[in-house]
């Protein structure tokens, strides 16, 4: 799969957890892996959407477009290593790996750390190679993410959140009950499945009031909120300002933030 002796680790990088951090489609000329420390994303493919979380490992083959967006209630922190290695990925494996034993997790941290310190020494090039090893290994065994009821609730709300969505709706998108839906996403999130889409229509709504211009009606629209007293209620009883206040208020703190948020990753 990797001819691993021959690979070099050309940069190495991390992204802290941001509600607001997204980065648009786009291609490396290099494999890139991105490991998941904690939080969640999502992750747009030319045929797929996928929604990595806590402990799993994102492949990136070189040319394959792909876009980020992190979770506005649950944040995503990475460490992201850009590889130049020839090789493929086989026929049928999985872009999204569970990292099982934490194999994964601890060679990124430790690649993060030398290189931080040392640059990319010999050390942190054979920390690479062991993480290769270990791609490749999951890759044999078709050790893949098994995507559960949650997942696909949490797939439909970021997909639908500006959309009228009910409990009924969502256990059908999971395809189990309401009641089992209700229990797993509580167990997993703290919070029940429609609290957690009101969660995210207000960040939502947060974040389009400090990037954008746009009339309150229509963020509110955009954000879920098909009438506006309610939406000015909600943001007034979550942050204590008005929608317009709260932008007044707000928004001098984000002026450097452009409409269309586009933050690079932090690369060493």
């Amino acid at each position: 799969m990797f001819d691993i002796e021959s690979s070099r680790l050309l940069s190495v990088g991390n992204v802290s957890p941001d509600p607001a951090w997204e980065m648009p489609a786009h291609t490396h000329d290099y494999w890139e892996f991105v490991y998941f420390v904690r939080g969640t994303g999502r992750i747009e493919l030319p045929d797929a959407a996928i929604r990595p979380q806590q402990f799993h490992v994102v492949v990136y083959p070189p040319g394959l477009p792909h876009a980020e967006t992190s979770d506005p209630i649950n944040p995503e922190e990475t460490i992201f290593l850009g590889i130049d290695v020839q090789g493929s990925s086989p026929q049928g494996t999985h872009l999204l790996i569970s990292d099982k034993k934490g194999e994964m997790g601890w060679l990124c941290q430790r690649i993060l750390e030398e290189s931080s310190a040392s640059g990319i020494s010999r050390l942190a090039e054979a920390y690479c190679r062991a993480f290769l090893c270990l791609v490749d290994n999951a890759w044999e065994t078709r050790i893949s993410v098994q995507h559960d009821t949650v997942d696909f609730a949490l797939q439909y709300i970021h997909s639908n959140y500006d959309k009228d969505i009910s409990l009924e709706e969502l256990a059908h998108a999971a395809s189990v009950s309401k009641g089992h839906l209700s229990h797993s996403f509580s167990a997993r999130l703290g919070v029940s499945p429609l609290r957690y889409l009101q969660q995210v229509r207000i960040e939502v709504a947060k974040r389009l009031l400090l990037t954008t211009d746009l009339p309150i009606s229509e963020v509110a629209l955009l954000s879920g909120f098909k009438d506006p007293y309610y939406f000015s209620r909600v943001i007034r009883k979550t942050t204590n300002y008005s929608p317009s206040s709260f932008r007044d208020e707000n928004k001098s703190t984000s002026a450097s933030i452009p409409k269309s948020v586009n933050r690079d990753r932090k690369c060493l």
